[in-house]
């Protein structure tokens, strides 16, 4: 974490702070910000917080106990309160191995601090590598095996922006300790720390690429091809998952079409009208049902985004809404919901 995040007059929050060594490491630079340092626990967690605690309310600095950071609407002196930055270092819940319980504690505090951020604020988590399950945690861990944190932040319709060496040397005095001051301690050799801001909800005019495709064109180029591919169409190289930062979402999507489709048609119209969200789409078969002749084709749709917040639940909502209704409309299909 690198000192020049700060700006001049920044309010500053810090959550869950333990034994509040790092607020102490970061006041010592005499930066000209405004710091707010609250931890989870209700009472100082041993001797040394007591100290630090004592320490920081001489320089000025507002120290607050029993702060949840996934509740932090819940506490009066926050409530009204708005930071140019919020920062969570090393969040965790008392369950290590628990991917669940931390995926979730991320989730709820993206969710709970947008109210207390700027509108050109930012949010700082810092894990340790290989958590977050991004391109720089090395080695890299599956996506789900990791917490997800771009995949969470996007609950509270938080989008990733960087991701920096958390430079623990900055820190000297920082003593990363685990649940409720355990003597445990954390991993901060290479440890990351992520950078969000806050946007709008998606809308469907967000999926819409700056450059579309006319149809005509495509038709004219492809007029004597077979098996027609996603990418030929669009004019990208085929789609690399390990190139781009995950969260990826696939979905299958089956309708029945007239006696007449064009294959070429369907991907112009997708990538047209949702290109930004849509990375690939992937034929997958074609049933013919004996008795009525009626035709289905399935596809498999690739989403993605870096740009937007997509989550799970987000996406099968415009899968199932947005994008069926878009081919119903344009290409005369049914889709089979």
């Amino acid at each position: 974490m690198r000192l020049s995040v700060f700006n001049e007059n920044d309010e500053v929050l810090l959550l869950g702070e333990g034994n509040f060594s790092f607020t102490k490491s970061l006041r010592k630079y005499n930066l000209k910000i405004r710091i707010t340092s609250t931890c989870y626990e209700t009472s100082a967690i041993n001797e040394e917080a007591q100290r630090n605690i004592e320490y920081l309310r001489t320089q000025g600095v507002s120290v607050l106990l029993g702060v949840d950071a996934t509740k932090l609407s819940e506490y009066p002196l926050l409530k009204s309160h708005k930071f140019d930055k919020i920062i969570f270092n090393f969040p965790h819940c008392c369950s290590k191995m628990r991917l669940d319980k931390n995926r979730r504690l991320l989730r709820d505090f993206f969710v709970s601090s947008g109210e207390s951020l700027k509108s050109d604020g930012q949010i700082l988590v810092t894990l340790c590598n290989g958590q977050g399950g991004t391109l720089r945690d090395v080695p890299k861990r599956r996506w789900d095996d990791s917490w997800k944190i771009r995949e969470m932040a996007a609950h509270g319709n938080f989008v990733l922006t960087s991701v920096e060496s958390f430079c623990e040397d900055l820190f000297e005095d920082y003593k990363v300790t685990g649940y409720r001051g355990l003597d445990k301690k954390f991993h901060m050799n290479e440890a990351l720390t992520h950078f969000f801001v806050k946007v709008s909800p998606p809308v469907s005019s967000d999926f819409v690429p700056h450059s579309i495709l006319a149809e005509q064109l495509i038709f004219k180029q492809s007029e004597n091809s077979e098996n027609i591919k996603w990418n030929t169409v669009i004019g990208t190289h085929k789609l690399k998952t390990d190139e781009l930062s995950p969260p990826f979402f696939a979905f299958d999507l089956t309708f029945a079409i007239p006696k007449i489709f064009n294959e070429i048609r369907l991907y112009v119209v997708l990538y047209n009208y949702a290109g930004v969200i849509i990375k690939n789409v992937e034929f997958v078969r074609v049933y013919e049902f004996p008795e009525s002749n009626r035709i289905t084709r399935t596809y498999r749709l690739i989403y993605h985004s870096d740009e937007l917040p997509l989550y799970r639940e987000r996406v099968i909502e415009i899968h199932k809404s947005v994008i069926s209704n878009l081919l119903e409309e344009k290409l005369d299909v049914i889709v089979c919901r």
